[in-house]
């Protein structure tokens, strides 16, 4: 049998050693594994409402340009980064 990866050579490797009756519930937990989650499918409108339920929502009155003139203001120069170049 070829393999494709050295990790399936070595995942055989450890398999071939085992008895029959633990061969037969590994194989039954590897389904359940590709079943549950190498297999599933993502929705992305879940995933993105899943992230938006983390995040919260961003309120700000002012315009973008007020916002990156208030980043760009409230930054402050330090000597640490010159010496770093």
């Amino acid at each position: 049998m070829q393999t494709k990866t050295i990790y399936e050579e070595g995942i055989l490797k450890e398999i071939r050693d085992l008895p029959k009756p633990a061969q037969q519930k590994l194989s039954k937990i590897i389904h359940l594994l590709k079943k549950e989650i190498a297999e599933q499918k993502l929705d992305e409108k879940e995933v993105t409402r899943e992230l938006l339920s983390v995040c919260g929502a961003w309120k700000d009155d002012r315009t973008a340009d007020e916002q990156i003139r208030n980043v760009l203001s409230s930054r402050k120069s330090s000597a640490k980064a010159e010496n770093i170049f």
